[in-house]
This record gives structure tokens, sequence and C-alpha cells, in this order.
């Protein structure tokens, strides 16, 4: 089972260009780029998914951190990962989510 932590991003991006950002961010590629299931592997063995408002609704994107190892160590690369966006993109982000 894998464990999730979700970092909340007040920002007007699509699915593929927050994937793109998160990539370019981790030297990272996108896998399955134009496809609905759209990840980024993390080296651990996790990854990184992106979930839009659904129409008519405002930001924020839910930017969903899986880690197969446990709870702690999604949280972590969550955390990680949004202390690198933080610094690169601009994008507010809000605290994590378990």
């Amino acid at each position: 089972m894998d464990h999730v932590a979700t970092i909340v991003a007040d920002t007007h991006a699509t699915k593929p260009e927050a994937l793109g950002i998160i990539a370019l961010t981790l030297d990272a590629a996108v896998q399955g780029a134009q496809t609905a299931h759209a990840f980024v592997a993390l080296p651990h063995g996790g990854r990184v998914e992106v979930d839009i408002p659904k129409f008519g609704e405002a930001p924020p994107l839910a930017i969903d951190v899986y880690d197969p190892r446990g709870a702690a160590e999604a949280r972590a690369a969550a955390q990680s990962l949004l202390d690198l966006l933080a610094a690169s993109t601009g994008w507010p982000l809000h605290h994590l989510h378990d």
C-alpha cells in the first residue's frame, strides 16, 4: 500500500504544466505523459501525481506524493518537494496534508 502526503498549491496550471514543472524541478521525466495517469517517478520508488480542480472550481492544485515505504517517508518526500517548488516556482504553497 502506498502512503500519501499532499501539497496544496494555489496556482492556475494545467495538469501537464504542473507535472512538467515538477519533473524539471526534480530533474526527472513525466511518466505516462498525455494520459490520465501521468506522474513523476521518485528515486525511492514513489511518485508524484497532480489533481486539478474540477470544472468550474477554483484552484488549488493537489500535489500528491506517494511512497510505498511509509507515511513518514511520504511526508518527508513531500516536504522536500515543497521546499524545492517554493524556491523555484513562486507558487503559493500550503502545508502538507496526510
